[in-house]
Order: structure tokens, then sequence, then C-alpha cells
């Protein structure tokens, strides 16, 4: 018996690290799914993933795919795909109302005595938000100005998704693919602290997600060499 469509695209999916343009989908459907196959089957692959997906109109069965916004047209993936950023060794959970100094009262500096640990309020607005998750997967977690790719040691690769034109005040950068570029730790830092200058013709860019050079043009003109 042959399987149903929509599981050939998950499997399609999975192959394509999850997520593709639909061309790329289209075709890793052919390989996956046994021949012949109909002179429908874009139709019948757009559609199946419109209706197994939230993000669209005619969405009625299990919500699997999403649809990445603003990414060109017709970049969809798996959503189970989706994760949110790893939180590293040294975070401690704090509740939200802790806004008072935590255990660096009456310290004294010592080599020998753990530092004192406060709750500190960063400047920066949460940017690991759902569209640059979803961005970070297209590009596999490839840095796209080194091409570094971190790999945990659960085997989930990490990277970090930087909005060139900064979200909040006083920039206030829009939550847009075009703004949006993945990097690795090192070159985030730099671009947050206006270290660098960004040039397009130095950014690897992946099929259907283009960063809009009016962002470029802001950090070079409004973020790098600035002083904070």
């Amino acid at each position: 018996m042959m399987a149903k469509w929509v599981e050939d695209i998950v499997i399609a999916l999975k192959n394509l690290k999850g997520v593709a343009p639909l061309a790329d989908i289209y075709q890793e459907v052919r390989k996956v799914r046994p021949s012949p196959h109909p002179e429908s089957l874009t139709a019948i692959v757009r559609g199946t993933i419109e209706d197994h997906s939230s993000d669209s109109a005619r969405y009625k069965g299990k919500d699997l795919f999403f649809s990445v916004k603003g990414i060109g047209s017709g970049v969809w993936g798996l959503r189970s795909f989706v994760t949110d950023t790893p939180k590293a060794s040294d975070i401690e959970e704090r509740s939200d109302n802790e806004n008072e100094v935590a255990d660096n009262q009456n310290n004294h500096l010592s080599g020998n005595q753990p530092p004192g640990r406060m709750l500190q309020k960063t400047y920066r607005i949460l940017r690991d938000t759902q569209l640059a998750c979803q961005i970070k997967l297209l590009h596999h977690h490839r840095c796209q100005l080194c091409d570094t790719s971190i790999v945990l040691p659960n085997g989930n690769s990490y990277s970090e998704a930087h909005h060139i034109k900064p979200l909040g005040r006083p920039h206030n950068g829009p939550d847009i693919a075009s703004n949006i570029i993945v990097l690795c730790p090192n070159h985030h830092v730099m671009l947050d602290y206006g270290v660098i200058k960004l040039d397009s013709n130095s950014i690897r860019m992946n099929t259907g997600h283009n960063i809009s050079q009016e962002f470029i043009d802001y950090h070079n003109e409004r973020v790098f060499g600035v002083s904070y």
C-alpha cells in the first residue's frame, strides 16, 4: 500500500534537514514517492502542506508544517524541527519578579569564594523570535559570515540570530526576514558592538532568504564604530 502524500512530504522535509523551498520539496518527494507520478504532483504537495499548516487559510488537519513568512515564496518547514535555543550551563533559572540583588551582599572578594550573583536586566529584547528560529533552521545553523556550525554534545546544532537593525529603542528595527542574519557567537558579538561592517558580498545567502541592503546600510552607518 502506497504511503499517504503527507507521510512522503514529512520524509522529504526530513531529508532536506527540516526546511526548504517548494521547488526542493517537490524534487525530494519525487525521489521518496514511487513512480509513476501524477502530472498534478506539485499541486498535490502544495495543497497537502497547506492542509496541514495552521499558517494556511485552508488548514484542516494536523499542524505539521510552518511557512517561513517573509522569505521568498513557498519556503516550508517541519514544526518538529523548530527548537528553542538551548540554555547554557551557567544560566540559572530565576523567577520573573526577582529584581533584587542576590547573594552578593557583604561578600568579600577572594579567589576561593564563589562570585556574588546579581539578577541583571539586559537591555536587549529577546531575539529568538519564531521567525528567527525558522531562519536559523533554513541556514542549518551555519554562520552566514564564516560558515561556522557549532554542534552540541547532544548532537543538535547551535547558532544565533541577529537583527541587523536592532529591535527596540532607539533603533526600532522590524522582526522580518530581510533584517535577520544567522551568526556564530563571535560574529554576533562583533555586530552587536559595532566592531565590524557588513558587506552583502561577504554574506552567504540561501535560497529565498534575502537580506535588505537598507538594513546593511543602517548597521554600517548607525551601529558600526559607535560607542555605547
